[in-house]
């Protein structure tokens, strides 16, 4: 009940709507329990004055009409709590998808998006079913149980109290093998999250696994995920089966005792048939609420292990979020410096979470533990409308420093300062906003091409902004080959645009931020040189006025910004103009040596 007991806020919300489900319940199992008193006096008059069509035909009128009152109740009932349950999943839906928006990215980059998805599916479904077939279940066996106990009772001390010591005894078994149910259900639901992950990835990667021949290989890595699921769920449903039987077995010893202390009461003159008749009535009266009890405990258990997998995600505070006090940053400049920053590879702990991310959890831990430096000392400054260039070998570091200005991380020593704030200081959103990036890897949404590159401007995209975003990312050139043009629409991740085609998409989709800071990640790596070179014509326009960063591995690309950076080995080791760097010969003058010779390699062949 610990982690079920997290539903209660979401509860107290349709209370009003819970209770009148409650008392419907209540009359209805009031109503209910005169079925059986009804038909001892229809037995009482028939064994008295023999068979009457008079009297049967008005017994079984009030039989017909209690049935059809109770029926009137229970539907009511079903109605209230199965629409409460439907509007707490649906809160509980809205909280865990804000909360995974919320989260770093660190988070997504640490658990498996298959997962991810199975918490948000079969997880809500599985407390939703709980709360609506569950309780409506629960509150109809419970005050039918205590209506017919009254009421058999009122008929004979001895036997209500013989028939209700023993059949509560068929609870044992639940409380026996319901803890394995619980643990063997989590089991399952961690098993479907890692088969759901490797469908998504092989979808998601259909190019390379064909391009691989690798479709046998990977049908035989899923058949054993499948295999392992289906036999997780065949222990679950031996052991959820194991409760049906036993219930049977329960139930059928508690009538056979009734029959035979009853059968000698009536003997003895101590009761009447009829009454016998609505004993035995009432028993079978109970049979629903005690197999209604073994498939609450399968709910249950159920419902509780997925709750627990839904509070791992809902109590998890994001690594990177605005401080309490974040200052506002209404009118950014761009003015940005490094100051003796510092960055450490980040290694896994390799334990499972504790307290809201417990042992059955499917996520893995955050990771921890830092070991060496990635980048050390790195102290730079960019003055607002001017540009920065980065360079250097892949794995330096590139882009994980530029990840610091947007918060995408925070730094393990120094500070980097965003218009003489520290970005630890600033509310987030205001701080993101005021900087457009174009990454190395550009994701794009299932929708048309001018969603894509107006995303975040909303419906009210400016056709003028949105006209000289794609003309300057060149991405104007290849409209003409789309089947409607800039409304054509985009197959899942870009999957129908080209390497090319998808950056200069990003490009497009950056500059339409207007931001004070502009940073291209690598951004034309997939572009054509001569198309490169267009882009950065009509980049300069964009760019004067604004703070810019780029990385990018061409000196082509970088050599007209105001300051080159080039890192290796975790540092700076040369900083200056392209001709500054060129005239002391070290480094960056040998690699643009290279690539002029690469150059006038290509050309000659």
């Amino acid at each position: 009940m610990s982690n079920l007991r997290h539903l209660l806020p979401y509860m107290a919300r349709y209370r009003i709507m819970l209770i009148i489900g409650v008392l419907c319940a209540s009359v209805g199992a009031g109503v209910s329990a005169l079925g059986p008193y009804l038909l001892r006096l229809a037995v009482d008059a028939i064994s008295s004055g023999g068979v009457q069509m008079q009297p049967l035909l008005t017994f079984g009128g009030l039989i017909i009409l209690v049935a059809l009152v109770d029926g009137a109740f229970k539907f009511a009932q079903r109605m209230l709590i199965a629409t409460a349950s439907y509007k707490v999943e649906y809160d509980l839906r809205g909280d865990l998808f804000r909360r995974y928006l919320s989260l770093d990215q660190g988070f997504f980059g640490r658990n498996h998006t298959g997962d991810l998805m199975a918490r948000a599916t079969n997880d809500l479904s599985a407390v939703r079913q709980f709360l609506g077939a569950g309780l409506n279940g629960t509150a109809t066996a419970v005050l039918t149980f205590i209506a017919s106990a009254i009421l058999m009772l009122g008929i004979n001390v001895q036997l209500a109290l013989v028939m209700l010591l023993l059949m509560p005894l068929s609870t044992l078994v639940f409380v026996i093998v319901g803890g394995r149910m619980r643990q063997i259900f989590t089991s399952v639901q961690d098993q479907f999250g890692n088969i759901s992950t490797r469908a998504q990835e092989n979808f998601s990667g259909i190019r390379t696994i064909k391009a691989y021949a690798q479709e046998d290989a990977e049908i035989a890595v899923f058949a054993e995920d499948n295999a392992r699921y289906r036999q997780l769920n065949l222990r679950y449903v031996l052991l959820s089966g194991a409760l049906w039987p036993s219930m049977a077995l329960a139930l059928g010893a508690v009538a056979a005792l009734v029959l035979l202390v009853g059968g000698r009461l009536v003997a003895a003159g101590e009761m009447t048939i009829g009454e016998l008749v609505q004993f035995n009535a009432y028993l079978g009266l109970l049979a629903f609420p005690m197999i209604m009890l073994g498939w609450m405990v399968s709910l249950y258990q159920q419902a509780a292990a997925s709750m627990g997998r839904l509070i791992e995600v809902l109590r998890r505070e994001p690594e990177i979020a605005s401080r309490p006090a974040a200052r506002p940053l209404p009118a950014p400049r761009g003015d940005i410096e490094f100051r003796g920053v510092g960055i450490r590879y980040e290694q896994d702990a390799g334990g499972r979470m504790q307290e809201a991310e417990g042992p059955a959890s499917g996520l893995l831990p955050p990771a921890h533990g830092p070991s060496d430096w990635l980048l050390e000392d790195i102290s730079f400054t960019v003055p607002a409308g001017t540009s920065l260039a980065i360079i250097g070998a892949t794995g330096s570091g590139k882009t994980t420093l530029v990840h610091l200005l947007g918060r995408v991380r925070d730094t393990d020593a120094g500070e980097v300062l965003f218009d003489g704030l520290d970005v630890r200081g600033l509310d987030l959103a205001d701080l993101r906003r005021a900087i457009a990036y174009v990454p190395q890897e550009t994701f794009l949404f299932s929708v048309p091409l001018r969603e894509n590159v107006g995303f975040g401007l909303g419906d009210g995209a400016d056709e003028q902004l949105l006209d000289h975003a794609v003309a300057v990312s060149r991405l104007s050139n290849d409209l003409s080959q789309f089947p409607d043009g800039i409304d054509t629409m985009v197959g899942e991740r870009g999957v129908t645009l080209s390497g090319g085609q998808k950056q200069r998409v990003a490009i497009a989709r950056a500059l339409t931020r207007d931001a004070a800071v502009l940073i291209l990640d690598d951004a034309m790596s997939s572009v054509d040189t001569h198309t490169a070179s267009q882009i950065l014509a009509g980049l300069r326009e964009v760019m004067r006025g604004r703070t810019s960063i780029i990385i990018a591995q061409r000196i082509a690309t970088v050599k007209d910004a105001d300051q080159i950076v080039l890192l290796d080995g975790g540092r700076i080791v040369e900083r200056g103009a392209h001709r500054e760097l060129l005239r002391l010969g070290g480094r960056y003058a040998a690699m643009y040596r290279r690539e002029l010779l690469e150059s006038e390699l290509r050309i000659e062949r």
